[in-house]
């Protein structure tokens, strides 16, 4: 709190840098899920068509749609956190400089663009007529979990960054495996029965499920599950911090 303004210059520069020079500026942040949103339908609607039962919809573009949304804002923040250090190291070896802002900076510069891709979605589902306004609520707990693990492993990622520079990478790779071990372009119910506990360990997967909850009116996770990815995210979040925090003494010298 006591850095609040710089904060918001740093996410309003990072915006800013993304765009400077493109012809449409900050309006690609629409272009760009507009363009996935009507890719999906074309080949999901028309080409391969895949059925959902127990969903909340029938529209496979939507159900791939809304779980995309949390999975894409967490894993552009991550990516984007593990280098934010090394990027910005003539600020990190200025003399009292809050580093662990440049990662809260891209991580809220990942919501904003996520942001906007939930804007349209929204606006898609109410001229398509299958917005669900009574359960939007569960965007907020959604949303919070979202960035909190984001936040904890980002900073985690952007400590261990700075003196080994293979970490980017690695997260890259991680996020890949992450992808397809979270019930995004699956619905959890075709999850062996086995495997479903373990999946539910996930706090993204309770993410996504609230996601779908609020947009296209899937079953809301459990106050369990909600519980149980908090927790989660909580000391992932603390964890990182730490972590950043035991190493950041040392940034200056490495970088």
């Amino acid at each position: 709190m006591r850095h609040t303004y710089l904060l918001r210059e740093l996410v309003r520069r990072d915006l800013q840098s993304r765009y400077r020079g493109s012809l449409l500026g900050f309006f690609w942040a629409f272009v760009h899920p507009l363009w996935q949103l009507a890719l999906y339908t074309v080949v999901f609607s028309w080409i391969l068509r895949v059925p959902l039962s127990g969903e909340g919809t029938a529209s496979f573009p939507a159900f791939l749609f809304a779980g995309l949304l949390p999975w894409l804002g967490f894993s552009e923040g991550l990516l984007r956190s593990t280098t934010a250090v090394v990027d910005q190291g003539n600020l990190v070896r200025k003399h009292r400089f809050p580093s662990e802002l440049l990662v809260v900076s891209v991580a809220l510069s990942a919501v904003c663009h996520q942001l906007a891709a939930l804007a349209l979605f929204i606006v898609w589902q109410g001229f398509c007529g299958g917005l669900q306004a009574a359960q939007s609520v569960w965007l907020v707990p959604g949303l919070i979990v979202q960035f909190t693990i984001t936040l904890g492993l980002g900073w985690a990622a952007a400590a261990a960054q700075v003196f080994f520079r293979d970490v980017a990478q690695i997260a890259g790779v991680a996020l890949s495996g992450g992808f397809y071990l979270t019930p995004i372009v699956y619905p959890l119910s075709l999850v062996p029965e086995p495997m479903r506990p373990w999946v539910l360990f996930n706090p993204l997967a309770t993410v996504v499920a609230g996601f779908r909850a609020a947009l296209i009116g899937g079953r809301p996770p459990t106050l369990g599950a909600w519980l149980m990815a908090a927790a989660v995210a909580a000391l992932v979040d603390l964890a990182g911090w730490g972590f950043f925090r035991r190493l950041r003494s040392s940034f200056a010298d490495e970088l």
